[in-house]
């Protein structure tokens, strides 16, 4: 089978080039293909792995490549770069660098190779995303594939729901997965409304992501899904108000006043039916584990490492993390404690460093002038970001392949929209100035 699947990968990669070489129309259909491609990759099986390390008890278990990494080396191939926009490239390079650092320190160092196998894939997407989302419609398709994917994740969500399923994971495996998810492709589909995109997709999008944020049964989703939309919502009102913005900001108060109900009930009876666990603070044990083992290794124990750093090196048994494989094999649940204690003081403040180049870019190009259509989406990137980052202080599952894909196109939408405002200026920059007009009074001939 792995014979096969890379063969699949082999020949896609021509056929991708053709199709992004070819007419327009073809085009946008790779370009929807890109924010479609993370809901429905692990669904699909459009991915293969080169090296399996299929019982390692990391996050990444495998050097993977997928037919979204084809695509994303097509449209490289088959686009021109253009100047300027590599402010955000150098940014994740210096992640990429300073998480790699600490492979040095890892062992066995081929686990730690594997997370940055990942991250090289991601890069690639992103670089794809910024050439993609210069170009005409380009952000607003690749949006419309994220619209398409959350309520593919949705519907799967609604089934689960009518099995009796507390908390709908969709085809995520796990509810935390999809609710960070989520975030991307609610948040970017409302932009898209927002910025005038009447089409039906960013409706489903916003649709399908209430949905799924609701049924996934978690707080902080919830919580922070709903923060997201309101402030989104506000954000681009003050930024130019609209009768068309106003429709949109009523309707998604109905929803939101409707969903309420159903989120309520959703998260009264995953807590009715969870049993009383008495002292046992699971999280702060995993966090007392985490700043121990950084501590000792301010360098970082290596990516995709903590796990059997945390039971080897006694950090959980000292933590009072419980002897369950539930909990033995989790890792922390805050992102930035475990890509300190992977990664050391390098990965972390190169990863903070990025994450909020990204938001303060994104912001200024979301108030800069004029303000057009792109800006919008400029201002719903930023607002996710912002969403993903408060998320990420209770959850550890921004480092899985799913999420680092959508983190990629998300940054890659900023970068590409940041190029496009830059050519813009260049090109009125470069518009002839018209001669003044002659003045009236010296213009009519004076009379004999």
């Amino acid at each position: 089978m792995r014979i096969i699947g890379l063969a699949v990968f082999a020949f896609s990669l021509p056929l991708f080039y053709a199709l992004m070489n070819g007419s327009p129309a073809i085009r946008r259909y790779g370009w929807f293909a890109i924010g479609l491609a993370p809901f429905i990759i692990g669904y699909a099986h459009l991915e293969v792995s080169i090296v399996s390390w299929a019982f390692w008890p990391g996050y990444v278990k495998g050097m993977i490549v997928s037919l979204l990494d084809s695509l994303a080396i097509a449209i490289l191939l088959t686009t021109r770069s253009a100047p300027g926009g590599k402010l955000l490239l150098w940014a994740y390079l210096g992640y990429f660098i300073c998480s790699g650092v600490a492979s040095l320190f890892a062992t066995p160092a081929m686990a730690s190779f594997l997370f940055s196998w990942q991250l090289a894939r991601a890069m690639l997407v992103f670089a794809a995303v910024t050439r993609v989302a210069r170009l005409p419609d380009g952000a607003r398709q690749i949006i419309g594939g994220l619209s398409a994917g959350v309520a593919f994740q949705a519907v799967f969500s609604i089934i689960q729901r009518l099995q009796g399923v507390t908390q709908a994971s969709g085809t995520m495996g796990h509810q935390n997965l999809l609710g960070l998810a989520t975030h991307f492709a609610l948040l970017l589909s409302l932009a898209s409304m927002l910025a005038g995109d009447r089409r039906w997709l960013p409706k489903i999008g916003v649709i399908g992501g209430g949905i799924a944020v609701i049924l996934t049964g978690s707080r902080a989703t919830t919580g922070l899904a709903g923060a997201g939309l309101v402030v989104l919502v506000i954000l681009s009102l003050l930024r130019h108000r609209t009768a068309f913005k106003m429709r949109v900001a009523g309707i998604g108060l109905a929803v939101l006043l409707a969903g309420a109900p159903i989120a309520y009930l959703t998260l009264e009876h995953r807590f009715a039916t969870q049993s009383d666990a008495g002292d046992y603070d699971e999280r702060k044990a995993f966090e007392t584990a985490a700043r121990a083992m950084w501590t000792d290794h301010p360098m970082g124990v290596g990516a995709n490492q903590y796990v059997v750093k945390a039971n080897t090196g006694g950090y959980s048994t000292r933590a009072g993390v419980a002897w369950v494989s539930s909990s033995r094999n989790a890792n922390v649940h805050n992102t930035y404690l475990l890509i300190g204690a992977e990664t050391g003081y390098l990965g972390l403040v190169s990863f903070i460093l990025l994450f909020a180049l990204a938001i303060v870019s994104a912001l200024r190009l979301a108030w800069a002038r004029p303000r057009g259509p792109s800006g919008e989406i400029a201002l719903g990137a930023a607002v996710t970001l912002i969403v993903v980052a408060l998320h990420c202080l209770y959850e550890w599952v921004f480092v899985t392949w799913i999420i680092q894909y959508l983190f990629a196109i998300t940054l890659g939408l900023v970068a590409g929209l940041g190029v496009e405002r830059r050519a813009m200026l260049r090109s009125r920059a470069k518009r002839p100035i018209a001669p003044p007009l002659p003045d009236a009074a010296t213009a009519l001939p004076h009379p004999a």
